[in-house]
């Protein structure tokens, strides 16, 4: 009978093992996937002449129509197209070719100008556990990096946008983000109010601010918590 129970016994631990590496598996195949996906997007519309980047938005939007712009920030491992689709659910789990995908795709709130002239611009991406997507936002939020990474880089069809880096921080999921402030005054308690929120202290001039750019990710500190990351055109 002991026999019996023990050779069981080993049955279920080799079946339980087995099940657990096939997802494992099923895990690595998505994240290499994902990224070889990316990676060649990246080769293939990404051009470097003399340390400038340009990006090809007529042969991005060929393959989807949806491009808005291209997200870049050095030291990160930043460094994807950006779509809008019809509403905050069609990018989570399909990529810039609308191929079912963990990773999903970088995607500007549907509510915001396509433009990026919303007053505040919300840009959302996955944290990837393989440390790809917007995993590293939460780089942002030490004082020692961003002393020497303050800066995204934000193209679009019309125009290339450097901006800097202002506040930090991760707190619980927020429902409702503002996309449009009512007046001047709004938004100035608005840009107080995530500053003081920032985790690491950022420096910022006197000069008016005309809009946002907000990126977010979940961050696994707590249940449901986000990392935020604000910055305003240089």
């Amino acid at each position: 009978m002991k026999k019996i129970l023990y050779h069981i016994f080993l049955l279920l631990c080799i079946a339980v093992f087995c099940i657990s590496a096939y997802k494992l598996y099923g895990y690595y195949k998505s994240y290499k996937e994902a990224k070889d996906t990316y990676e060649k997007i990246k080769k293939d519309n990404v051009k470097k002449t003399n340390g400038d980047r340009t990006i090809d938005f007529d042969k991005l939007r060929a393959k989807n129509s949806d491009i808005v712009g291209w997200v870049y920030a050095k030291g990160t491992g930043i460094d994807y197209p950006i779509v809008q689709g019809k509403d905050n659910e069609e990018y989570l789990h399909m990529d810039y070719n609308k191929k079912k995908s963990s990773s999903g795709t970088i995607f500007l709130d549907h509510g915001c100008d396509k433009s990026f002239i919303s007053d505040n611009n919300i840009i959302y991406g996955h944290h990837m556990k393989n440390g790809t997507m917007f995993a590293k936002l939460l780089k942002f939020r030490e004082e020692s990096f961003l002393k020497k990474h303050h800066v995204i880089i934000l193209y679009t069809p019309k125009k290339t946008m450097h901006l800097k880096v202002i506040s930090a921080y991760a707190v619980k999921a927020q429902d409702q983000m503002p996309i449009t402030f009512a007046n001047e005054t709004q938004k100035k308690e608005y840009i107080t109010k995530i500053r003081r929120m920032s985790e690491p202290s950022i420096k910022l001039d006197d000069k008016k601010i005309d809009r946002i750019y907000t990126f977010v990710t979940c961050s696994y500190e707590r249940d449901d918590n986000r990392t935020y990351v604000h910055a305003v055109e240089e």
